[in-house]
């Protein structure tokens, strides 16, 4: 790509990086779905100002790395152990049979599983949103629905993981011998994170400039950067892919470092302000609407791909009248719980890279996000009216 070229690219990315959010707010819908359509406006569906590049493709790239690292910093152990055992084995229950449901009804349509693993999605970005617009997110059924979303953002991407596997080795001694790869990888980096805790409970003053919020030189975001690309490069050495290493390091950095200050603001403010912007819009660059060139066949597929989604959340959420939850608020959540938008986008990603989904599913489901995304928190929010829950 020409010097030129990719100067101008950068400043059309860069320009709608900034418009985004801002567009996004008056119109209220997150601004990861104001990026996507910023993507598909300047590229080839478009108005063709800008066409994939391996300029951009490399900070697409190192921008998905960054959002797998925050979607696993975002799981926040220290709720999940507070809220003690009974609330946290029904969560796991819900978690699963969530991602169970999703390949269930993936298979009953004759779609991959892994695609009923994208159904079953669960992260806490949305989710947490939209329970502190509303005041929700200390009241029990915001509290249970950020434990089945943690909980379940942990369980989907393991998943995936060992998906992945059996996708590139089939079933036989080679997958045991990755299994162990990756399992290896996930010792190896609880040991040093665990050793690094030990360092800073015994000589908290030493490791201080970590979350400090007035270090000139943010050794925490930089020792942030380096444990995200270090695992994301022991995940590829291992056959893994790399963006399921920064997930694994965001996760265990996340549960070795409870307290973590200003720290997350500052890795959020790194993540969101320059590279995850790139990573949205560039979705929305690759996106291929020549698959999805029969509209009323397109929307069906997304149609049924949302009442897929939201039966695969609202089905296992029921346990949670064992906890004494209205049918009501049950509801709300399964509207919820179905609206992953950063970890739909980024498994819609993983699987094309992989060559798993072709690009009819990639495209419904980019379609399903941007969907979600906008339509179901609104519904949420409408099914609970003015009165909140206690």
């Amino acid at each position: 790509m020409k010097e030129g070229g990719g100067s101008f690219s950068l400043v059309i990315f860069y320009l709608g990086a900034f418009m985004s959010p801002l567009l996004a707010a008056r119109l209220r819908v997150p601004a990861a779905v104001a990026e996507i359509l910023f993507g598909i406006l300047i590229g080839g569906n478009g108005l063709g100002l800008v066409q994939p590049a391996p300029f951009t493709d490399f900070l697409s790239q190192l921008g998905i790395t960054f959002l797998m690292f925050l979607v696993g910093t975002e799981i926040d152990f220290n709720h999940i152990r507070r809220e003690g055992f009974r609330p946290v084995l029904v969560s796991v229950l819900v978690a699963a049979g969530i991602l169970g449901t999703g390949v269930a009804l993936a298979r009953l349509r004759g779609l991959s599983p892994f695609l009923g693993l994208a159904l079953g999605a669960m992260s806490c970005g949305i989710l947490l949103v939209a329970l502190v617009e509303r005041g929700l997110q200390k009241t029990r059924l915001g509290q249970l629905l950020l434990l089945v979303g943690s909980v379940g953002e942990f369980l989907t991407l393991f998943a995936l993981t060992g998906l992945n596997l059996v996708y590139r080795f089939g079933v036989g001694p080679q997958l045991v011998v990755e299994i162990g790869k990756a399992l290896f990888l996930f010792l190896v980096a609880y040991l040093l994170l665990s050793l690094l805790r030990v360092l800073v409970w015994w000589a908290p003053k030493r490791f201080q400039r970590l979350v400090d919020s007035h270090d000139p030189s943010e050794i925490g975001v930089r020792a942030g950067f380096v444990l995200m690309l270090s695992l994301a490069a022991l995940a590829s050495l291992v056959g893994m892919e790399a963006i399921l290493g920064s997930f694994l390091a965001g996760t265990l950095f996340s549960f070795v470092f409870r307290q973590r200050g200003a720290l997350d603001a500052k890795l959020s403010a790194v993540g969101q302000g320059f590279f995850i912007p790139i990573f949205f819009i560039h979705v929305g660059l690759s996106f291929n609407g020549r698959a999805l060139a029969d509209p009323v066949s397109a929307v069906k597929l997304v149609l049924l791909l949302a009442g897929a989604s939201l039966l695969s959340k609202g089905l296992p959420l029921l346990l949670l009248r064992l906890l004494g939850v209205p049918l009501r608020q049950i509801v709300a959540g399964a509207f919820l719980l179905s609206s992953p938008l950063t970890l739909l986008v980024a498994v819609a990603a993983l699987g094309k890279n992989i060559g798993i989904l072709d690009e009819r599913s990639s495209a419904s489901l980019i379609l399903l996000a941007i969907l979600s995304g906008i339509v179901f928190p609104t519904v949420f929010k409408l099914l609970l009216g003015s009165k909140q829950p206690a």
